[in-house]
Order: C-alpha cells, then sequence, then structure tokens
C-alpha cells in the first residue's frame, strides 16, 4: 500500500507542480520600472543542489526548472495552491517580504513603499 501511495504522490507533485507553480510572465511582472525583466526574477537561476552561500550568508535552493517556483511538495499536493519558498533570514529580502505581505493584506490604492518613502 506504502509503494502505490508514494507513486501516487509522486504523480500528483508533478500535476500539481505543472499547473500551479509554472510561471509564466504577465504585464504584471513589468509593473514598477521593470519593463526589461520580470520582477519576479524569474527565471531563476538553475541549481544542481542545495548549498549554503557564505559569501552572501544565504541558503541557495536547488532549482532544475528556472520557471517554476520553489514549492514544498506536501504543501503543494495537499493544499493544491501556489506558493514559493524562501529561506528570508535578513537584509533586503524581508524587507521586500514584509512590503509584500502588508500590501497585499491591506489592498490599499497608495502602496506601502510609497507610504514610507514619505515619511
Amino acid at each position: 500500500v506504502l509503494n502505490n501511495w508514494e507513486a501516487a504522490f509522486v504523480t500528483e507533485i508533478k500535476r500539481c507542480g505543472e499547473v500551479l507553480q509554472q510561471h509564466t510572465c504577465r504585464a504584471v511582472c513589468h509593473k514598477y520600472g521593470n519593463e526589461d525583466h520580470c520582477r519576479f526574477l524569474f527565471p531563476h537561476e538553475i541549481v544542481e543542489t542545495s548549498y549554503f552561500d557564505p559569501e552572501t550568508n544565504s541558503i541557495v535552493l536547488m532549482c532544475w526548472d528556472g520557471n517554476v517556483n520553489y514549492f514544498n511538495p506536501y504543501l503543494l499536493v495537499f493544499c493544491r495552491h501556489n506558493h514559493n519558498i524562501k529561506c528570508i533570514l535578513s537584509g533586503k529580502g524581508s524587507k521586500a517580504a514584509m512590503f509584500y505581505i502588508s500590501d497585499y493584506i491591506t489592498k490599499m490604492d497608495l502602496k506601502t513603499y510609497k507610504v514610507l518613502s514619505l515619511l
């Protein structure tokens, strides 16, 4: 029974990954002065295995397809929604995540980064 479950799980990862995690650039990717590149940083760099980079003090995740979001297979299969897994320890990444989350939650007409620039 366990072998059947594992095979079905792998099949579902592939099916959900192709439908939910594949990035295709659209107009929203090029807002805020990003006309010449995707503001979500696609395509990702291809990385054969995950590793720690001491120069940037960051974890670099394995990536076999540059147009697929980083994902957790269990979240993907059991919740069936797109998501992006990223290690955010500090610095620019955490600041960008904070702005994104606050903008997403509040859905204000005036963006958080514009309000903060007034301070």
